[in-house]
């Protein structure tokens, strides 16, 4: 570490004293000669990424001025282990934005290092009682919606396959029914007044998906807020309302479309475990996709998520696919893909579209944090990340045993492709592709440098195409000889000695 301390003070001390002045054109008249600057349009390099996990990288080198302007090497802050020198020379207009660059590299390279072993995975509860429920399709109660029959409540336990169409209807588990079988099958049902499908408290349901099924939530959203303490209580905000204590497990062949437009697609309660085991499955939210305050899994089948905040959200334990395999899973549009106390991709296929983080071991509530560790644990899943902001964002934990991850996201200010305060480990069979750096808890490396620094530099690079001085100077001074590579040398350099996998 110390070593590598000294090597970046002597580099430092190298660039500071490369005080290379603009390169000239000599021209001779008669008896005099004057030398005009070549043309040059690099302005500012990037400052010097801030010392500190959310602190800003480098900033983008601003476009050129005058011709021949020079820009300014960045100053250097304090760093881990004392404070380095101000950096106060100046360099070529042309070679502005390197200094960016350098100075970008340098706020993004605190050190980190990675655990000899993973942390404890944790795994969630992925099975419940309402799995183990025979589907005996024979002896169905058939039930048929329509516009005049579209109220539909199951009050005891028994086997019922509902299908039909309604423009505003339910279909409502009363509380603490056990032992129930809802085929849902060629079903299009819409509700105005709760949600489309209601399991309430303590009940036992497994829900089969046959054909092709739709359940939109049409309330209006104010009424959540409502003055009025009858139409507040009786607002869902889901498609699908899993209330507290039931035992749920969505199941089948078939395609189900969720729709909540009034605000989450599908939400569970407290201590409730949601399974999704084998449907084709497509939700569309306002708010959250998927939202359970306890556990959720995803076992097998596919789905796929658009949602106006998390689409796939727990607050214990998020489970995606198991050793044995997985289902396919797509975020299509979202602020932050998947969230819960503990994350674990044990297997499948997952890929998320971000406007946030893509993966998040988080809960704004602290729930749970005093009896788990926030972790993200990869142990069989295929990951592909595109997010605008970290990639794998975890307050404890990121473990990468096995499986693989392509991390595409921002690498500015405090976000990263990795960035986690407790402990990381990759294992060496694990394939992954992090574009987007690293960011820890560890007082050092603001990540937004090299990309500020780069932008810096080409910006700087602009100069060679400038408009010609039509004030040239007299220059007394020998004519500088041109060095192309060495500064590109030296950037190199850094990024080899501060490139971990």
């Amino acid at each position: 570490m110390k070593k590598k301390w000294i090597a970046v003070c002597c580099a430092a001390a190298v660039l500071c004293a490369a005080t290379v002045p603009a390169l000239a054109e000599t021209t001779t008249n008669n008896n005099s000669t004057t030398t005009a600057p070549q043309m040059q349009m690099g302005g500012p390099g990037g400052q010097m990424g801030q010392m500190g996990r959310s602190g800003p990288g480098g900033q983008m080198g601003q476009m050129p001025g005058r011709n021949g302007q020079t820009g300014q090497m960045p100053q250097m802050g304090e760093m881990p282990s004392g404070e380095m020198p101000q950096m106060d020379g100046q360099m070529p207009g042309g070679m502005g934005g390197m200094g960016g660059q350098m100075g970008g590299m340098m706020g993004g390279m605190g050190q980190y290092t990675t655990a000899d072993s993973p942390s404890e995975v944790v795994s969630g509860e992925t099975t419940n009682s309402a799995a183990d429920l025979t589907v005996n399709r024979a002896a169905a109660t058939k039930i048929t919606v329509s516009d005049t029959n579209s109220d539909i409540k199951i009050t005891e336990s028994g086997t019922y396959l509902i299908t039909g169409k309604a423009a505003d209807g339910n279909i409502t588990v009363k509380k603490g029914v056990t032992g129930v079988v809802l085929i849902l099958e060629d079903l299009d049902l819409t509700s105005t007044t709760g949600a489309t499908l209601s399991i309430n408290k303590e009940s036992q349901v497994k829900v089969v998906i046959s054909g092709t099924v739709k359940l939109t939530d049409n309330e209006n959203p104010d009424d959540e807020t409502s003055t009025d303490t009858a139409v507040a209580d009786a607002f869902d905000g889901a498609a699908i309302k899993v209330k507290a204590g039931a035992d749920c497990v969505i199941t089948g062949t078939g395609t189900l479309t969720v729709n909540g437009n009034a605000k989450n697609g599908i939400k569970a309660g407290d201590e409730t475990v949601l399974v999704i085991d084998g449907p084709t499955v497509t939700v569309n939210a306002t708010n959250d996709g998927i939202n359970g305050n306890y556990d959720v899994a995803l076992l097998s089948g596919a789905v796929t998520v658009t949602a106006g905040d998390d689409a796939i959200h727990a607050d214990r334990i998020l489970t995606v696919g198991s050793s044995t395999g997985g289902p396919t899973v797509t975020v299509a549009q979202c602020v932050e893909g998947l969230e819960g106390t503990v994350v674990n991709l044990a297997g499948g296929t997952v890929t998320i579209n971000a406007s946030d983080d893509a993966i998040n071991a988080a809960n704004s509530d602290a729930l749970f944090a005093d009896t788990l560790t926030y972790a993200i644990n990869v142990t069989g899943a295929k990951v592909t990340i595109n997010s605008r902001g970290d990639g794998l964002d975890s307050n404890g934990d990121i473990n990468l045993i096995s499986g693989s991850a392509v991390i595409n996201s921002a690498a500015n200010g405090g976000e990263a492709g990795l960035d986690f305060v407790g402990s990381y480990y990759v294992s060496d069979d694990f394939d992954l592709t992090n574009n987007s750096g690293v960011a820890f808890d560890a007082g050092m490396g603001g990540m937004g440098g090299p990309m500020g620094g780069m932008n810096g530099q080409m910006n700087g690079q602009m100069g060679q195409n400038g408009p010609a001085d039509t004030q040239p100077q007299a220059d007394t001074q020998p004519q500088a000889e041109a060095q192309p590579n060495f500064f590109q040398r030296i950037a190199n350099w850094f990024s080899n000695l501060f490139s971990k996998k």
